[in-house]
């Protein structure tokens, strides 16, 4: 490193050689890059610690050592002053190929002391990237509430969003991938859902997606566009809402799509909702008045929108209403 670093400033000389120096002049300027080099070197970075906190969830902290070439990832909740509560902890082994991008990324604009940016807003949260020296030195960034519509944090979220492509390549077991999701969730923007696997090809719903069918999101467009010549899971991870689900149900499950939604706990709800108002409906054909007020419920439409498809679904054990990812994957395959 010292010698590399010697040879980047001679290189400051394209037209000056050791072989036309003088001595005496080749000795002032090895005692003047001397210096430079040691600095250089003492002022290196070692470590980067990036601690995320949000209102009302665990703090979690990224500890990523150059020197060992291992990130480590803690998940925890402060219950009094220097005293944590550990949910999580494990380290990863990463690549020098894995880390360059995030390295580059994080030497840009490196503070020499404390800096702040913030905005002013109630029970928000942020982030703090940590810098750590050689030469025992530390400096930081303290990001509180920042938006990703203002240009005031363009270059932050750019290390975040370096940071998390890196992380997510390192971190492979469910548990790490979880924390990293908890941790990203307030700092993500588009359609929260990750690829799994191409064989068999399967997805993950990692965040919550509200609304239904009829909001403005990606979520449908998304599902169209997936191969319909194939079996594709889709691991919803209990994180659609109930009408998302009633929409996936008259949508994709009833119609025996090639797409397979497992993790949907609220169907089992909703499948004892329709099998009530399939007896309701049916006792109350002749009645005008109790069919008016069954009209005021969802069910009525979800029901009546394909009576012979939703009779089929409630026919099948239950068992296969609820069934798990690992089952998907052996008849996916």
């Amino acid at each position: 490193m010292f010698i590399s670093n010697i040879y980047k400033l001679m290189a400051i000389f394209p037209t000056m050689t050791l072989k036309n120096l003088p001595m005496k002049k080749v000795l002032i300027l090895f005692l003047t890059i001397v210096p430079y080099c040691i600095i250089a070197q003492e002022n290196s970075i070692e470590k980067v610690v990036l601690e995320f906190k949000y209102f009302k969830s665990a703090d979690t902290e990224y500890r990523i050592d150059y020197k060992k070439n291992e990130l480590t990832c803690i998940m925890k909740y402060q219950i009094h002053k220097n005293r944590d509560t550990i949910l999580f902890n494990k380290t990863y082994k990463f690549t020098n190929e894995q880390f360059e991008k995030l390295k580059r990324e994080l030497a840009q604009d490196i503070p020499n002391s404390i800096v702040k940016k913030s905005e002013l807003v109630l029970d928000g949260g942020g982030f703090v990237i940590n810098y750590y020296r050689k030469n025992k030195k530390s400096s930081k960034l303290i990001v509180s509430n920042p938006s990703r519509e203002s240009e005031k944090y363009i270059q932050e979220f750019k290390k975040i969003d370096n940071f998390f492509d890196f992380a997510y390549s390192v971190v492979t077991d469910s548990s790490g991938i979880e924390t990293l999701d908890e941790t990203y969730r307030p700092y993500f923007t588009g359609l929260p859902i990750r690829k799994i696997s191409e064989n068999p090809l399967e997805y993950k719903i990692w965040g919550n997606i509200s609304g239904n069918s009829k909001w403005e999101n990606n979520l449908i467009p998304f599902l169209e566009n997936l191969p319909k010549d194939k079996c594709v899971i889709i691991d919803c991870n209990n994180q659609l809402s109930y009408a998302w689900q009633e929409d996936i149900l008259k949508l994709y499950i009833i119609k025996n799509s090639n797409l397979r939604f497992a993790n949907n706990s609220y169907l089992k709800y909703t499948r004892e909702s329709l099998l009530e108002f399939r007896e309701n409906f049916k006792k109350y054909q002749r009645d005008e008045e109790k069919l008016n007020e069954l009209k005021r419920y969802t069910t009525y439409y979800l029901y009546t929108s394909d009576p012979e498809g939703i009779d089929k679904w409630l026919e099948l054990p239950e068992s296969l209403i609820s069934t798990r990812v690992e089952e998907y994957r052996e008849t996916c395959r």
